[in-house]
């Protein structure tokens, strides 16, 4: 079953919550994915869209008991839980992430279009993650343009050092998933 129709569709519905009109490429989707490890107890991806980082995220050995999804989008949120059983499907923005009890995540990867937004919402996504995850541990990010997808002023409020992929030219447009940890 192609996501595209649904997605084109969302994109079409809702501009504000979708950024991109195709979901993500399985070649920057498997570089997401590619620190996850089976004996991770808990991972998080915010922004997963229709699941073609979930399903990388997954085909790395996670159990999806330990996969927390978070997703504005109602019906990108059903998609998710009917394509991935015994995933945690949360249907609010990533800042409520900091709410959750449970395992600190070993990862959170991070579909959310980030370039674009004020420095206050970066930092509140970004400081949510950082408030649930092992110290140390990755924030994956994807981002589209030539810069960091977190700007300077975020980096260095959490003390975020970066590498970065090289271009991923296989997504449309051209990605760079680029690791963020605290220092």
């Amino acid at each position: 079953m192609s996501d595209l129709p649904l997605f084109l569709g969302q994109f079409i519905r809702r501009p504000s919550e979708i950024r991109s009109v195709i979901p993500t490429g399985r070649a920057t989707a498997r570089e997401m994915a590619r620190l996850v490890s089976p004996d991770m107890r808990a991972v998080a991806e915010i922004g997963a869209g229709t699941g073609t980082v979930t399903r990388s995220i997954l085909a790395r050995g996670l159990p999806p008991e330990r996969l927390d999804l978070y997703e504005l989008n109602a019906a990108f949120c059903d998609r998710l839980r009917s394509r991935f059983p015994g995933t945690r499907v949360h249907n609010h923005p990533a800042q409520e992430m900091a709410n959750r009890a449970g395992e600190p995540f070993d990862a959170v990867i991070s579909g959310v279009p980030t370039l674009p937004m004020p420095d206050e919402l970066q930092a509140a996504i970004v400081g949510a993650a950082l408030s649930v995850m092992r110290p140390g541990a990755p924030f994956v990010q994807i981002t589209y343009g030539p810069l960091p997808p977190l700007s300077e002023a975020t980096r260095r409020r959490f003390g975020l050092s970066h590498e970065r992929s090289r271009r991923i030219w296989a997504n449309l447009p051209p990605a760079r998933v680029y690791v963020f940890r605290q220092e």
